[in-house]
């Protein structure tokens, strides 16, 4: 279910009423604020049925789950055996490149390729929360959106259809989302929320732990795996309350380091944990 972007919904529905679709996208704002989940709903919209198995429609993205942080040169490949086929519904071929930033040097310039030439009927949508690190000749031939957190009231509105959630975790919700409706949609429809009310706990309770127990707990959850998205609750939760205290500020900035840096394969994750731990 899409909730909020109204704005962008309705421009994008008179570009669809009167046949006026760009060939490039760039859908850029903050992490799960619900872009990839647009650029999924206008694609089912542009295509008029659904995108599973649709052979108009192709996604890309870093493959997480193979261990990946990248999108290569041979994925873009893929983009240009796409476009040489024919349309099977006669008119648009659809892709969304999820995390564009993430794309190679190698790839970036394939890319680049395909836009300066793009094909008839295709609608290229790139999402990034970081699309400074775009190529800026790619940036330069897409349209971009822009996407910010969702006001409190839609959230309220969207979180009270959710029957079984008492007052005590909306107001949780509220607060450590920030507008961050896709973040919002996890914690509840994916069932993350008492994950992330631990996350928060956990920290609270790190503030005041010794070297040994923070060492300790940045062994167990890199272990356990689970750090990335422990990261993000501390990120919101202190971002939330950054005007309570002077040291705040701090702590964010040294919590957006440990995110960018738990999220690259490359990097020794246990080692940057407790390095941040042992600074709070």
């Amino acid at each position: 279910m899409l909730v909020g972007h109204d704005q962008q919904k309705r421009y994008f529905d008179n570009l669809i009423k009167n046949e006026t679709l760009g060939h490039a996208y760039l859908f850029a704002g903050p992490d799960m604020i619900g872009k990839r989940t647009f650029a999924l709903d206008l694609a089912k919209k542009i295509l008029g049925r659904d995108i599973d198995q649709n052979p108009d429609f192709k996604f890309i993205g870093p493959k997480v789950e193979e261990g990946e942080s990248k999108m290569y040169i041979e994925d873009v490949r893929n983009l240009k055996r796409f476009f040489s086929l024919k349309s099977y519904g006669g008119s648009n071929q659809i892709v969304v490149i999820d995390e564009a930033d993430r794309l190679t040097p190698e790839a970036s310039n394939a890319l680049l390729k395909i836009l300066e030439e793009p094909p008839a009927g295709a609608v290229i949508i790139l999402v990034s929360s970081m699309p400074d690190l775009l190529l800026p000749t790619i940036i330069s031939r897409c349209e971009r959106v822009n996407f910010v957190p969702v006001g409190v009231k839609i959230l309220e509105d969207y979180l009270s259809e959710v029957k079984k959630l008492g007052h005590e975790n909306k107001d949780f919700i509220i607060k450590l989302s920030g507008g961050k409706i896709g973040f919002a949609k996890m914690l509840v429809e994916g069932g993350k929320l008492d994950e992330a009310k631990k996350a928060v706990d956990d920290l609270r309770k790190l503030f005041k732990a010794g070297v040994y127990d923070k060492m300790e707990y940045a062994k167990k959850v890199n272990e356990a795996g689970d750090y990335q998205s422990k990261v993000n609750c501390w990120l919101y939760w202190v971002s939330a309350h950054v005007s309570n205290s002077p040291k705040n500020k701090k702590i964010v900035e040294d919590l957006l380091a440990l995110h960018r840096l738990v999220s690259q394969p490359q990097f020794n994750h246990r080692l940057a944990l407790e390095n941040f731990l042992l600074n709070l």
